[in-house]
């Protein structure tokens, strides 16, 4: 399947970093990513740049952009979307969102794990008729149910709900997962008792236990050539809340101020 191939090239790109004796230069990277004749030498000076230390300066996000405007090879497109759905911000995510549409399941795959890290509303429909589409690969199925857990809103919960009958183990705990963020209750993947809960509830009550969302991350050791090749040398990230929303505690707050006017 063609995700299978798409997974097996993000596992070289983290190998590149991981194991090239040589790593390029700075300028070596940059030139490699804007090769117009060799789309692999494309996708690993982009993958070099975006994961520098200075891979969010605002000349690279701007060919981030264009690149997933612009580019005809999928896995350059992919690394792309890695790229701005890690160093842009909330006004990236429909340019991201239009490429779930995309006919390479990598790309899509890529798209709805990149707007686990950025929060728009516009974008909503795009990663909900993913969810609900039963011919998608379920692999990006389960990426875009982990990132409508951002978003407190009815359908949102009901597609949720709905996947918790797919028969993919991995889609049934993100969508599992993704309702006790907007919720805070924890009903398992009895999609029956969800929607109890659900018609139980005060339409004004249904998300007001609602948890801070954390978009999931990539963990793996530090290796001696990395420590070695300090402007390549990456900083790995804990779970973070995506760009553009306000944690739940900020939120709160908001919502007092709101009623003491």
């Amino acid at each position: 399947m063609l995700l299978s191939s798409g997974c097996e090239t993000i596992s070289q790109d983290l190998t590149l970093l991981a194991n090239t004796l040589t790593p390029p230069t700075p300028s070596e990277a940059a030139v490699m990513m804007v090769d117009p004749y060799n789309p692999d030498h494309r996708r690993e000076g982009t993958v070099w740049i975006a994961n520098s230390p200075f891979g969010g300066e605002p000349q690279y996000i701007r060919f981030y952009r264009e690149s997933i405007d612009q580019e005809d090879d999928p896995t350059v497109l992919a690394v792309s979307i890695r790229a701005l759905g890690r160093h842009g911000s909330p006004d990236d995510a429909p340019l991201i969102a239009s490429r779930l549409e995309h006919r390479n399941d990598q790309v899509r795959w890529e798209a709805a794990k990149a707007l686990q890290r950025l929060h728009n509303p516009t974008i909503v429909t795009g990663l909900l008729n993913v969810l609900r589409n039963q011919q998608e690969s379920p692999m990006v199925r389960t990426e875009a149910a982990d990132a409508l857990g951002q978003y407190p809103h009815d359908r949102v919960f009901q597609a949720l709900v709905a996947a918790l009958d797919s028969r993919h183990l991995a889609l049934n705990m993100a969508a599992e997962q993704s309702l006790s963020t907007l919720t805070g209750q924890s009903l398992g993947l009895d999609s029956s008792a969800w929607s109890r809960w659900y018609n139980a509830q005060q339409p004004a009550e249904r998300f007001a236990g609602r948890q801070d969302y954390y978009y999931p991350t990539y963990m793996r050791a530090r290796t001696f050539l990395e420590r070695i090749a300090f402007w390549s040398a990456r900083t790995f990230e804990s779970p973070g809340i995506p760009a553009g929303m306000e944690p739940a505690s900020r939120r709160r707050t908001y919502e007092n101020d709101d009623q003491a006017e």
